[in-house]
């Protein structure tokens, strides 16, 4: 995959660290001391989010551009009804662009994501699944290995991954199902929702602000975040390599648009 989107994640989730960091240095003995340090653990939560938001549409984005670089490429090959029925600005393909012509499709591409967000994991599925091979989507067939590899907590799965590699059989198919509920609910009912609080509420959904707990708990949500966006960034190259290759596309030319 090209490595814009991954790289931006990581300069953006930096920015929420060092706002973690900040917060932890400030002192927190009165009301209003506490108050502020908890705004700037609001701040690195959010920024973490958005880290993630940004990440993922850049994505896609990406991977549509690929697919319309294949396409310039190799006319002769067919693209799935969901590609072609994409809408994208006609002023952006008729564009000249002399000396970097194909910007003008990750710029069509980059379009389609203006004004869209995904901060659900239904909609990473959405988004995302339709370009991973059977037996290889989202938030299901990449459970057990995500559940039981480096850095996977009990926090993210509802289980630790030593037990869940003890799970065989219809045990193992109930496990996965339990663990995709489960990184769904600290995803969308948690980390989602409480940026939701933040941003339309100031995190005041009832009387008073909801309490932010320590800067550990900001510290999990930043890990929980990275964890999930590198395991999807290793899951999402392999796949729409892949994809491309059984469109029709040449090894060459897939590699020409970074995949």
């Amino acid at each position: 995959m090209p490595r814009t989107a991954k790289q931006h994640f990581d300069d953006d989730i930096s920015r929420a660290k060092a706002l973690l960091s900040l917060a932890q240095s400030l002192p927190c003995n009165t009301p209003q001391e506490t108050l502020l340090r908890d705004d700037i653990l609001r701040s690195a939560w959010m920024f973490s989010v958005g880290a993630l938001d940004a990440y993922f549409c850049d994505a896609y984005s990406d991977i549509i551009a690929a697919a319309m670089l294949c396409k310039a490429r190799e006319s002769a090959v067919k693209l799935p009804r969901y590609l072609d029925d994409l809408k994208v600005p006609v002023s952006m393909i008729l564009e000249r662009r002399p000396k970097r012509d194909n910007w003008k499709w990750r710029m069509a591409a980059r379009s389609l994501m203006e004004k869209q967000n995904i901060l659900s994991l239904d909609s990473v599925s959405t988004y995302f699944n339709k370009f991973c091979r059977e037996g290889h989507h989202l938030f299901g067939d990449v459970m057990d290995s995500w559940a039981t590899g480096p850095s996977a907590t009990k926090r993210m799965f509802g289980i630790n991954p030593a037990t869940y590699r003890s799970t065989v059989g219809r045990n193992r198919n109930d496990q996965r199902k339990k663990a995709r509920e489960a990184l769904k609910a600290r995803f969308d009912d948690v980390i989602f929702q409480r940026r939701h609080d933040c941003i339309h509420c100031c995190d005041r959904p009832k009387v008073a602000p909801q309490k932010i707990n320590s800067p550990g708990t900001v510290a999990n949500v930043i890990r929980d975040i990275e964890f999930l966006v590198s395991r999807f960034d290793n899951h999402i190259q392999t796949e729409v390599s892949e994809f491309l290759r059984k469109l029709g596309f040449s090894g060459a030319t897939i590699a020409q648009v970074g995949y």
